[in-house]
């Protein structure tokens, strides 16, 4: 077929959901966590943390304090935050620039994008986890 000309067909999401759609339902999952967080997380009682080595070992885990240090996060408290879990901020700060990247490229009717710099973040992530975690099991700093 000498001078046909080759066309790629793009394939239907799983869902069937438009990729602004997806982003708009994105975004407001995360402001009703968000939202829920601020409301119905304790920040101050370690008691409904539900760390699984903590009540195992008797250890704090990478992310013991997280989500109460989201919660305070949520309530405005940035140093209550800090203090519960110093990657709370990074974290919120990572998601909320990744969903408006998500939409600028929306925006500018881009729709297709590079996924091979995911695997890459969750590394430098999980990196950053396990050195927050070494040092606050140095200094006695995870939250009880």
């Amino acid at each position: 077929m000498k001078g046909a000309a080759l066309t790629v067909a793009r394939a239907p999401t799983a869902s069937g959901w438009s990729p602004a759609a997806a982003w708009a339902l994105c975004g407001l999952a995360a402001a009703g966590t968000w939202m829920a967080l601020r409301t119905w997380t304790p920040i101050d009682d370690p008691a409904h943390a539900l760390c699984a080595l903590r009540s195992i070992a008797h250890v704090g885990c990478a992310t013991c304090g997280l989500t109460r240090a989201l919660a305070a996060l949520a309530g405005g408290r940035i140093g209550a935050s800090l203090a519960l879990h110093p990657m709370a901020l990074v974290l919120a700060i990572e998601l909320a620039a990744a969903w408006g990247w998500w939409g600028a490229r929306l925006a500018r009717g881009r729709t297709a994008w590079d996924r091979r710099w995911i695997p890459w973040a969750l590394a430098a992530n999980a990196a950053a986890f396990l050195l927050v975690w070494v040092a606050r099991l140095l200094t006695g700093t995870i939250p009880i």
